[in-house]
């Protein structure tokens, strides 16, 4: 029961792109964990009609169907309204409800119209309580199928999906646990070949995808409330794909994503400092948007010319003979940064993003990246094809890839050349 699902994002907002759906995104990973499926996601506009016709055509394929905004206190919010005329149902206004939303609320000009609404409750749903917004969430069961209601503010999508998701674990009677490894030396196709028929295997689900910088395989399993079990069934999958691979494969015990990077060197009482050419700041502004990132970001600087890289103390004679671009100026960019900060690593980026720069040694797409420690300085050149923003993005994967693998396999002295 539940064992797929669908998503629908309610808003015209969310429709025309002026608001990304990044609840889709986070509540595709949370309904799979709770193992749940999803099958579809689909967007609709502020629309009563679409918004019924949306949940009926949804059933037919799907267990539960997720509706993410449109429980606002204003006339155009009509998620309640579509799902209502969709089953047929009414609303009534919760006095116990009310009353919590009207001390949350405050009073201003047509604020008792407005929590009104967000009190109306569909007949035989259940509420699944907003404890950071106004509008709660709402489930409805029909027989073995189901639609929960969820409000369009992120914080608050998360706040109420969490019980909701206990409950979806609870009606699936399984979790699906996933594995992630990550290659950062081959394309998505070389990196394909060399898993063969390992990713069409029957016992578990399997996916190579691509993101800047790395590509990645996935495995999944499902083997009902034994996580242990499908956890040693992906772990043998995983010693199959590195005894293929002809490159080095990480998992997820290397902190690569910002938050537990943050929390790996939070952890170890570490802290470190960046000096940026190529990414501009892009980095710092991915490890600073973790919470707690104070403690550990000492210092970042964006060097973007070559008169900033000699404020910052490189050598001109280096920057003439070697080149912006290189591996020995990724390498001072490193080091400067770690000795003035006084920080624990240092980290140097610097590149051609293009579309104009390159030489015939380092094209347009080329990057390189440089971690500083107290045993030793490594460099990593690589190369990628994409476009600008691509080439900074990747590049910013690059450097926390290497400062992880660090943590993780401890001192690494070589540089290293990758296409």
């Amino acid at each position: 029961m539940w064992e797929t699902s669908v998503i629908v994002a309610v808003g015209d907002e969310v429709l025309t792109g002026e608001v990304l759906n990044t609840n889709g995104a986070w509540l595709g990973q949370a309904l799979l964990a709770a193992g749940s499926r999803v099958t579809q996601q689909v967007l609709v506009p502020d629309d009563e009609a679409a918004i019924r016709d949306t949940l009926l055509s949804a059933w037919q394929t799907a267990d539960l169907v997720v509706l993410v905004g449109g429980l606002g206190p204003t006339p155009d919010d009509r998620t309640r309204d579509g799902v209502a005329a969709a089953l047929g149902v009414g609303m009534a206004v919760d006095p116990l409800l009310e009353a919590r939303i009207r001390l949350r609320h405050g009073r201003h000009p047509g604020s008792e119209a407005s929590i009104r609404r967000q009190s109306l409750v569909l007949d035989t749903a259940t509420v699944l309580p907003n404890r950071v917004g106004t509008a709660p969430g709402q489930l409805l069961l029909r027989q073995d199928k189901a639609v929960a209601l969820l409000p369009g503010p992120p914080w608050e999508c998360r706040d109420v999906a969490e019980g909701f998701l206990r409950e979806v674990e609870r009606r699936t009677g399984r979790r699906i646990v996933r594995a992630t490894w990550r290659c950062y030396g081959l394309t998505e196709s070389e990196f394909a070949h060399h898993l063969g028929d390992l990713l069409t295997s029957g016992s578990f689900r399997a996916g190579v995808y691509v993101r800047p910088g790395v590509v990645e395989l996935r495995l999944e399993a499902s083997l009902g409330d034994d996580a242990a079990e499908a956890m040693e069934l992906l772990s043998r999958a995983g010693a199959e794909a590195r005894s293929r691979v002809p490159v080095p494969l990480y998992d997820d015990q290397v902190p690569i994503e910002p938050a537990r990077l943050i929390d790996a060197l939070a952890r170890r009482g570490e802290t470190v400092s960046l000096a940026e050419s190529l990414t501009g700041g892009l980095l710092a502004a991915e490890l600073t948007d973790v919470p707690g990132a104070s403690a550990v970001v000492l210092d970042g600087q964006v060097v973007y010319t070559d008169e900033a890289k000699v404020r910052l103390g490189i050598d001109r004679h280096l920057l003439a003979e070697a080149g912006a671009v290189s591996e020995p100026v990724a390498r001072a960019l490193a080091e400067l940064s770690r000795q003035r900060s006084g920080a624990t690593w240092g980290l140097g980026l610097t590149g051609y993003a293009g579309p104009s720069g390159g030489t015939t040694s380092d094209p347009v797409g080329t990057y390189y990246c440089a971690v500083a420690g107290q045993n030793g300085t490594v460099v990593h050149r690589r190369r990628t094809r994409s476009g600008r923003e691509v080439v900074r993005l990747a590049a910013a994967e690059t450097a926390r890839f290497l400062l992880a693998r660090e943590l993780v396999t401890g001192p690494n002295l070589d540089s290293e050349d990758d296409r």
